[in-house]
């Protein structure tokens, strides 16, 4: 089965794709804060090109979990297969992973596809064991 792992934000949206056991971060898209059907549009748009038979949509905590609520149920009306994961601490451990990973802060502006295959990967690891 083909993943799409998303972590949703007002401004960016990053992604990550795995068609195994792997997850890989898959880029970022720039929406506007006030564009949340087109954004969602965007998503939709790239789960079809890259064949995802599931999203895995990143939940945080207070008023953005409910907005990522939102953004599920929109993704369902479309015909998604949408699941809600934890994303707790994923954009904090991207920044870290890419520090680590010797990367300058340029790249590291590309945190937020490497949160979307961090969060992907945690739900890859829990599902297979």
């Amino acid at each position: 089965m083909k993943f799409l792992g998303v972590d949703w934000g007002l401004n960016r949206i990053g992604l990550a794709i795995s068609e195994g056991e792997v997850a890989s971060p898959l880029g970022t898209l720039n929406v506007q804060a006030n564009s949340f059907d087109k954004a969602v549009a965007k998503v939709m748009a790239v789960a079809v090109e890259e064949k995802a038979q599931q999203l895995i949509l990143g939940k945080p905590e207070g008023k953005m979990g409910k907005i990522v609520e939102d953004v599920a149920k929109a993704l369902r009306k479309q015909g998604a297969d949408v699941v809600l994961a934890d994303e707790t601490l994923s954009t904090q451990e991207a920044k870290r992973t890419m520090i680590e990973m010797g990367m300058g802060q340029k790249a590291r502006r590309e945190d937020n596809a490497v949160a979307a295959a961090i969060i992907l990967q945690r739900y890859l690891d829990e599902t297979k064991g």
